[in-house]
């Protein structure tokens, strides 16, 4: 792993750390070309997502967040 790769991923780390997430919060990452990459989805079981996060999938193509892999990138 190169150098700016490490400093990259704590300054990652470091974003992360800083943010105050809970078990129930969505994240999307974006990528430079405006496609959707990856989801975090909240660590519940079975859920239907809210009307807005529903909106936002549905402009990245997504219909059926259970389609989603939490594991998985989308690009």
């Amino acid at each position: 792993m190169s150098k700016v790769t490490r400093e990259l991923e704590q300054e990652i780390d470091e974003f992360l750390n800083d943010v105050n997430w809970e078990d129930e919060d969505y994240a999307f990452i974006v990528g430079p070309d405006g496609k959707l990459k990856s989801v975090l989805l909240p660590e519940t079981g079975v859920f239907v997502a809210p009307k807005n996060v529903q909106k936002i999938l549905k402009i990245f193509g997504v219909r059926d967040i259970d389609d989603i892999d939490n594991d998985a990138t989308l690009h």
